[in-house]
């Protein structure tokens, strides 16, 4: 942060500012979800001429650092749930009911956040998201897609009543030939 020339090559408020939204844009989930999950480190090199030279880096830089270092596998994910406490799912029903059982299995790619903490400082520690927390976004989501389509569920429903119809039946009908072949063995 300092030029060979003993130049100040300060980073401002302003400037952190800059970083911490290139690391974790929240303007929208699909934004936070492109945000750079890559850089791990900040370097500082501290010389004898820098007593009164002091960095203030913002807090959000430092901590999306650490999670991009400490969990790069859960990194996008685990900022989405960080930053966005409600998932909206209206852009998603274009594609239907189809898209239920996808925005499901995220959350279950997601749930690995619910148990990450990211170690900031040497003793501090910042948890991602709470089981609780986690299983409430699921229900919202879910019941936001029932609530945005219920004529779709509704058609769903009947289609899925028939199946269990046929299952019961199914299930009566091997139940009756399992009793009759135990009648025949006695």
């Amino acid at each position: 942060l300092r030029g060979e020339r003993d130049d100040d090559i300060a980073i401002t408020r302003e400037g952190w500012s800059v970083f911490a939204t290139a690391l974790c844009d929240t303007s929208s989930v699909n934004n936070t979800y492109l945000s750079n999950h890559n850089i791990q480190e900040l370097w500082h090199v501290r010389h004898e001429y820098d007593e009164d030279f002091d960095i203030h880096i913002d807090e959000s830089v430092v901590l999306n650092v650490r999670l991009n270092k400490q969990h790069p596998e859960y990194v996008a994910k685990c900022k989405i749930l960080m930053n966005h406490a409600h998932l909206d799912m209206t852009p998603l029903f274009r594609w239907g009911l189809k898209f239920l059982p996808l925005a499901v299995s995220w959350f279950e790619r997601a749930h690995p956040c619910t148990t990450l903490s990211i170690i900031v400082e040497a003793q501090t520690e910042v948890e991602v998201s709470s089981e609780e927390e986690f299983q409430s976004r699921i229900l919202t989501s879910i019941f936001e897609f029932v609530r945005g389509m219920p004529k779709k569920v509704l058609e769903r429903r009947n289609e899925l009543a028939l199946v269990a119809a046929y299952d019961e039946k199914i299930s009566r009908l091997r139940e009756d030939a399992e009793e009759r072949d135990r009648k025949i063995t006695q």
